[in-house]
C-alpha cells in the first residue's frame, strides 16, 4: 500500500478500527489507491459520521430537550 494512504489511515483511529473489522479494504486500497475516497465515504456512512447523521442526532437531542421541558413544566 502507498505510504500516503497508510499515513492517512494511521492518522484517523476510526479508519483503523473500520479496517480491523473489514479487512477486505486492505486489498481494495492496495490494488487501487484511488479507492481511498470511496473508503472514506463508506466509513463515514457506516459509522454515521455524515452531515445528515449529525443533523439527525441534533434533532433527537432538541426533541428530547423539548419533551423534558414539557414534562418538567407540568
Amino acid at each position: 500500500m502507498r505510504d500516503d494512504i497508510l499515513i492517512k489511515i494511521y492518522q484517523n483511529p476510526e479508519y483503523l478500527e473500520y479496517l480491523r473489522y473489514h479487512p477486505k479494504w486492505y486489498q481494495y486500497l492496495d490494488q487501487n489507491p484511488e479507492n481511498f475516497s470511496i473508503f472514506e465515504q463508506v466509513v463515514k456512512k457506516e459509522l454515521k459520521r455524515t452531515s445528515y447523521d449529525k443533523i439527525e442526532r441534533l434533532k433527537k437531542h432538541v426533541n428530547f430537550a423539548n419533551a423534558l421541558i414539557k414534562y418538567l413544566s407540568k
